[in-house]
């Protein structure tokens, strides 16, 4: 191998490499939600997420509740700039006839809970401007009412 064809390789890992000194944050597990119940309508809204490993990969089970929870994502998770990164899409039907738009989760840690930010088509779309945050949870409820009536 030349030198130069061993370069380009090393020089890629040691970029992806945390700092010296520092280590990766731990890959997100187990269940984290923010879903509530609205006392006047019984609509459902927020995001849950489920974390885990399968065969090497790390992945997601989402729901994403507004109004209602109504279908579960399988995603798989990756490292980005800012966090971990998952999504899926969704098909919007309009005057254009159906218009398939990514969304785009990117998530931290904060604390013992996970903050984040959601992005549709690219367009950062967090309600009322800010990152949202995830609690850990110790039973899924919008997987649950999203998978409800449907195995």
């Amino acid at each position: 191998m030349t030198r130069k064809a061993w370069l380009l390789p090393g020089l890629a890992l040691l970029l992806a490499a945390p700092a010296f000194g520092e280590t990766a944050p731990a890959w997100p597990s187990g269940l984290y939600s923010n879903v509530t119940s609205s006392e006047q309508t019984g609509d459902l809204g927020g995001l849950e997420v489920r974390f885990y490993e399968e065969a090497g990969r790390h992945m997601a089970e989402l729901a994403l509740c507004e109004g209602w929870c109504n279908d579960v994502h399988i995603a798989e998770v990756t490292r980005g700039d800012k966090g971990f990164v998952f999504g899926f899409t969704e098909t919007f039907t309009g005057a254009e006839g159906d218009v398939p738009v990514p969304i785009r989760f990117v998530v931290w840690r904060a604390g013992n809970e996970l903050a984040y930010s959601t992005y549709q088509g690219g367009e950062k779309i967090d309600y009322e401007g800010k990152p949202q945050r995830l609690k850990r949870a110790a039973k899924p409820f919008g997987l649950a009412v999203a998978k409800s009536g449907k195995e």
